[in-house]
């Protein structure tokens, strides 16, 4: 058996098949977000001048997906498919759900290895985290695991990230207290919210991205940041209005239901902006929510697109 297709949403299961898989063996890494299909075939059929074996670990080989694929690429992957350098073992990895509807996957299936976890359910989340307490000696109960999923959007990898930071926190192998998670990890997801929107309003965009980028690990909805960025947008654009009119800060207050420091924050906020941009930040925001939920924009592009032109 020497190609291997591994498709599972946590890094950190993957990572432990590649480990089973691999032993003690030294191996390549190909990630396919910076190589082409060709680059790896060509490799994969390179013959060693000390015709040793060799591995090649390939990382985000979301072709398997339902990602699409350039025909030539696709033909090249299956030819190779079909007759494979003997003295390479690949193990092509993806954190996307594959398309078993494909005939690369369908090949893989067939004549080599596919391990696949479409969806892991909570049971066995716990029995995971559990396993991973138990093997850094720590006791971990049944509400603390539910605090750690509940907490982490179900993802593998933050609670295990989360379970790293508690063993740290603790310094010694004992019983995991759900009082002393809700103290380490529990406000960490708001709080990069409140972040990730401060970071847009003073338009720094390399810091709202890198934000951004920490939230998708914890597979936060780009709609649900569209709708707070709006909904500050918004607030302060009746600001602006409320001052025009004469309001004081009292009346503002009550008119908007907030507390007087909500309003001086908004205030200072709107002094960054005038109205017709805070009215096409509005726009744009509105426009791009309707679009990802009618599937014409890719999501992630979006945030990325209203990012490059409000922060500029």
């Amino acid at each position: 058996m020497n190609i291997y297709l591994i498709s599972n949403e946590s890094y950190h299961l993957i990572n432990d098949e590649i480990k089973n898989i691999v032993k003690d063996k030294k191996y390549l890494v190909f990630n396919m977000n910076k190589c082409s299909v060709s680059d790896l075939i060509n490799e994969a059929n390179y013959y060693s001048l000390m015709d040793d074996d060799k591995t090649l670990v390939v990382s985000n080989a979301d072709f398997f997906s339902s990602n699409k694929i350039k025909d030539e690429d696709n033909e090249l992957l299956l030819k190779y498919l079909n007759a494979p350098n003997e003295k390479t073992t690949i193990i092509f990895t993806t954190q996307k759900v594959i398309d078993l509807r494909k005939k690369t996957v369908k090949l893989i299936k067939e004549k080599y290895k596919l391990i696949y976890t479409p969806k892991i359910d909570k049971k066995t989340i716990i029995s995971l985290i559990q396993k991973y307490a138990k093997q850094n000696d720590f006791v971990i109960d049944y509400d603390v695991c539910n605090y750690l999923i509940n907490n982490s959007y179900d993802s593998i990898d933050i609670i295990i990230n989360d379970l790293d930071k508690l063993f740290l926190y603790y310094g010694f192998p004992s019983r995991i207290k759900l009082e002393d998670v809700s103290k380490v990890i529990g406000e960490e997801l708001e709080s990069n919210n409140f972040h990730f929107v401060a970071a847009v309003i003073d338009k720094d965009l390399k810091k709202a991205v890198k934000i951004y980028q920490d939230l998708k690990i914890y597979k936060v909805e780009p709609i649900s940041l569209l709708v707070i960025l709006a909904r500050e947008y918004r607030l302060m654009f009746y600001i602006k209005i409320l001052m025009e009119n004469g309001l004081n800060l009292n009346s503002m207050c009550q008119k908007l239901h907030l507390q007087d420091w909500q309003v001086n924050k908004l205030y200072n906020n709107s002094l960054k902006y005038n109205k017709n941009e805070l009215l096409k930040n509005i726009y744009d925001l509105a426009n791009a929510d309707i679009s990802i939920k009618k599937g014409l924009w890719d999501k992630d592009l979006s945030i990325y697109t209203f990012l490059m032109d409000a922060c500029n």
